[in-house]
């Protein structure tokens, strides 16, 4: 028995170290929940007519582009991101349970341990208030935690700050991708609807 032990311990992955609260703690009734509430699994807000029209004008340009180009195969592939797209613009996600602990973060079946995350920072995302989590993971590089003031718990940004603050650093400016930064500038420069608030 000894010897398979120590097999096991060789084959775990370098980041996966027990951190400092260690699953043997947890038998011992000293992992607490430190606050949960239940929100949309991702940002949602409806979207209007000229959001839809936009995007069918925009598909519609590019597929004649691609039939004069006889590129049939990237017909199929932007229809279905097309479908992709509208699904998750149209139908609103269900909510979950999101769950901070002296353990780690549960965000509905999937939990993360401390000691795989790196840093946190907030964002405002669809009306929606959201705690981004930054991995040391492959996958997934960034957690999405969807914040609902108004859940019974009646958890806010600063509440949550000043948790997860125990664990991992609060950065003020997080760093973004050239993907993001791409895709914020042309959402700026193009609209894909008109907003008034």
């Amino acid at each position: 028995m000894p010897k398979e032990e120590k097999k096991q311990t060789k084959k775990q992955p370098a980041g996966s170290e027990p951190g400092p609260l260690h699953p043997k703690i947890m038998e011992a009734g000293e992992v607490k929940t430190l606050l949960s509430w239940e929100a949309p699994a991702r940002p949602f807000r409806r979207k209007d007519r000229s959001f839809y029209t936009t995007i069918a004008i925009i598909v519609i340009l590019l597929i004649l582009i691609l039939l004069l180009a006889r590129e049939f195969l990237l017909i199929g592939v932007l229809l279905a991101l097309t479908f992709v797209a509208y699904v998750l613009a149209f139908v609103p996600p269900h909510d979950i349970k999101y769950r901070i602990s002296t353990q780690g973060i549960t965000i509905g079946e999937d939990f993360y341990f401390w000691h795989f995350l790196d840093s946190f920072w907030f964002k405002e995302k669809e009306n929606h208030k959201i705690l981004i989590i930054q991995t040391r993971l492959r996958f997934p590089g960034q957690l999405m935690l969807v914040l609902d003031p108004s859940t019974s718990s009646g958890q806010g940004e600063e509440q949550v700050k000043k948790i997860v603050a125990r664990f991992l650093p609060f950065v003020e400016v997080p760093f973004k991708s050239w993907m993001e930064k791409w895709s914020e500038g042309l959402q700026k420069h193009f609209p894909l609807e008109n907003i008034h608030r």
